[in-house]
């Protein structure tokens, strides 16, 4: 890799490999006691491992490691073979401090004596498989080892989840620097168990960034950085010591990089931000730095990182993002938000939405039975909400060629012709649709075109064709945005198809069963690296309630996106969602989401609404 090109620079050697200190905790082995299970006292001797715990040296740039007591490593019997009744992993804790130490603790196994020809399994930090911010969970192989899925129970594989992390060289010890081993007893005595570790394995890379903008001055005060395309969630085999291959499912390619509340990154002084990542060679590899309401971007053609090796980059020449008025996905300028009404329902803002994410209701307070409260509750958008009512003045669905009813939600009648000609008006005559050049009468065709063609950028309703090459070529996966509220928006994020293999999982229960899996793609979304289709659901004519937008408890929420192609009281669209994937023809009158397409522009924004106007 060129030097002058990426600025990506590697240490010529390898740290060493590094487990980490824990804080102390009381051993508990959760679960229904079985009958064929037995409990064993171990011994593991770690006086062949080099020294383990991370911390920052004086210079910023050396990581210094030692043993802690009481930090905690996963011992697991390769021949109970998934069927533990265990719901926690046994964990053996250090017994003292320093560059040598003995691990001591108590395992459950379903073998009745353990012999020196059995295998114990180890990984580490064990502290990273407990609590609500664990990182480490068990799953089982579903499909032919291909997808995995959480198992309730402990297991032979696990997943490791680096997608959030804070910057600190401390948290990568403590919860994302995997360690693993394997080894037989060197003696057993009953239920007592001796073991010595020998060569651990260290399964991740470490990557230290300073970041400066496009006149390289050096930036500070930073909110959070994303690493986008870099590998940070697979599924670890604790029998092989290996990441499992061909499992694409179960692998999320973005990493967060959040500071703890109240405090902040920053480059200045020297200072690196650490990430902890899984091994790869990753192309079109995205760095985004946000520092309040701005967002700086670069771009790599390809990195290479590898286990057990720590590497630092200087992020030079970042370039502001800008807001632009499409994002092209398979040849289609799409664009950068959904059709909407927003404001007064007697004027106020018709156009392209101000984000990707955009929907109505995108920030509410909702209650314990998922109702919107004016005081308390959990602000949320109503993708989260039970039963959520489209009003005049946030408004995100359409019916079919409706211009002059579009706020009219008792509406159930349907318009008659096609939107392919996007410039053609009609006006109604009875129960038929006359053609009008006129725009003053114009009471049907494309919306899109008729709030856009005075602007200075210029849209339309997609064509059958034009969405067809995101159903069938695009890559899509399913992803999720932060609104400027705080809120989480979920749908799906399309990437253009350059001829490899395609990257496709929808209807996403074949791959992702529950939107905790989705991908953050905020910072591609704001660097105009994809388009991101909401999760929108559809309103029954006549009614102002949203149905399957819900997507609480993994509920069948979906997006319904228009085109123009009508066959009689039939329009064609794109459904996505958990168990949702196909191009089909629906009834006219229902209303569902429009992501129009681009047509001309003149460089200048029409986001005129003052509740728009920095929202992006």
């Amino acid at each position: 890799m060129s030097n002058k090109k990426y600025l990506f620079v590697a240490l010529s050697g390898a740290i060493a490999s590094m487990f980490v200190g824990c804080q102390s905790d009381a051993i508990e082995l959760a679960g229904d006691e079985g009958a064929n299970e037995y409990t064993y006292n171990i011994s593991a001797d770690a006086n062949q491992v080099p020294t383990r715990a991370l911390s920052l040296g004086g210079n910023g740039k050396e990581i210094n490691s030692t043993w802690l007591e009481g930090e905690e490593i996963i011992a697991y019997v390769l021949s109970d073979e998934n069927k533990s009744k265990r719901t926690e992993y046994g964990l053996l804790s250090s017994m003292g401090e320093g560059k040598t130490t003995k691990f001591q603790g108590t395992i459950v196994s379903n073998k009745k004596q353990l012999s020196t020809s059995d295998d114990i399994c180890f990984l580490y930090p064990g502290a990273a498989s407990k609590g609500a911010n664990k990182t480490i969970s068990p799953v089982i192989a579903k499909e032919g080892g291909v997808r995995h899925e959480p198992s309730k129970t402990i297991a032979q594989r696990v997943e490791l989840n680096l997608t959030r992390q804070d910057g600190k060289v401390e948290t990568i010890g403590k919860r994302f620097d995997y360690q693993w081993a394997k080894a037989k007893p060197t003696q057993v005595q009953g239920q007592n168990v001796k073991v010595t570790i020998g060569a651990v394995k260290r399964v991740v890379s470490i990557w230290g960034l300073r970041f400066a903008d496009s006149n390289n001055q050096i930036l500070s005060n930073i909110d959070s950085v994303y690493i986008s395309n870099v590998k940070s969630t697979d599924v670890f085999d604790l029998g092989t010591g290996n990441l499992v291959d061909n499992n694409a499912s179960d692998e999320n390619m973005n990493i967060a990089i959040v500071p703890n509340s109240g405090e902040k990154l920053s480059s200045v002084g020297g200072k690196y931000t650490y990430l902890a990542a899984l091994p790869g060679n990753y192309t079109d590899v995205y760095i985004s730095v946000f520092v309040g309401d701005k967002c700086y971007v670069r771009q790599y053609a390809s990195i290479n990182l590898e286990a057990d090796k720590t590497y630092f980059t200087d992020v030079l020449q970042l370039q502001e993002a800008k807001q632009q008025p499409y994002v092209e996905v398979q040849g289609v300028k799409w664009a950068t938000g959904n059709f909407i009404h927003y404001g007064d329902p007697n004027g106020g803002y018709w156009g392209i939405a101000p984000a990707q994410w955009w929907i109505s209701r995108r920030a509410v307070r909702l209650n314990a039975q998922r109702k919107e409260v004016k005081m308390g509750g959990t602000l949320q958008s109503s993708q989260f909400e039970n039963s959520p009512k489209q009003t005049a003045n946030d408004v995100d669905l359409f019916q079919f060629g409706h211009i002059k009813e579009a706020l009219n939600f008792n509406n159930s009648n349907y318009f008659v012709g096609d939107l392919s000609k996007y410039r053609q008006f009609y006006k109604k005559m009875g129960i038929h649709d006359r053609p009008t050049d006129n725009r003053s009468e114009a009471e049907r065709g494309d919306i899109v075109w008729y709030h856009t063609m005075l602007n200075h950028q210029k849209y339309r309703i997609p064509r059958k064709d034009e969405i067809n090459e995101l159903y069938t070529k695009a890559n899509v996966i399913p992803g999720y945005c932060y609104t400027d509220k705080g809120t989480i928006v979920y749908g799906a994020f399309f990437t253009t198809n350059t001829g490899g293999n395609r990257i496709l999982k929808y209807p996403s229960k074949r791959s992702v069963k529950s939107i905790s899996n989705y991908t953050n793609v905020t910072a591609l979304v704001k660097a105009n690296k994809g388009l991101f289709l909401p999760y929108t659901g559809r309103r029954m004519p006549g009614k102002d309630i949203i149905g399957y937008r819900d997507i609480s408890n993994n509920q069948n929420g979906y997006g319904q996106y228009m085109t123009s192609f009508s066959s009689g009281n039939n329009s064609t669209d794109i459904f996505f969602g958990l168990a949702e994937w196909n191009l089909a023809d629906n009834d006219k009158t229902q209303a569902r989401a429009i992501r129009p397409v681009w047509i001309s522009g003149d460089g200048q924004s029409d986001t005129t609404h003052p509740d728009l106007r920095n929202i992006h």
